[in-house]
């Protein structure tokens, strides 16, 4: 391989620096201090009457990450079993060893309790 080869890549590295060094500056761009009439409702009309900035129970969180992983797998089951009938026993074996490991993750995180709202 030669150096040639590698520019893409510095290219596109480059230009994803740019882009995240660029959001980062504008988000301080027109940054302004709180205060209490931006604190008001503005979609409702109604007053709040507890705190506006409340914290989630972390179970909230926890379900809801435990959803995008789940999703995410199912996600990665659906091309493998599209082209399952022609990739043969390799794909079957590992469908079957993915849907495996799915299957005691769920198991482990319903016994820890992980599923249960409380």
């Amino acid at each position: 391989m030669e150096l040639s080869d590698y520019l893409p890549i510095v290219v596109f590295l480059a230009a994803g620096l740019v882009v995240g060094l660029g959001i980062l500056a504008l988000s301080k761009v027109g940054r302004t201090k709180q205060n209490q009439v931006k604190g008001l409702p503005y979609e409702s009309g109604i007053l709040a009457t507890t705190p506006v900035r409340q914290r989630f129970s972390i179970d909230f969180y926890l379900t809801a990450m435990l959803f995008i992983v789940f999703d995410i797998e199912l996600a990665f089951i659906y091309p493998v079993a599209m082209v399952l009938r022609d990739a043969g026993a390799t794909a079957l074996i590992s469908l079957l060893s993915f849907m495996f490991t799915v299957v005691v993750a769920l198991v482990w995180v319903w016994r820890k309790g992980a599923l249960e709202w409380r």
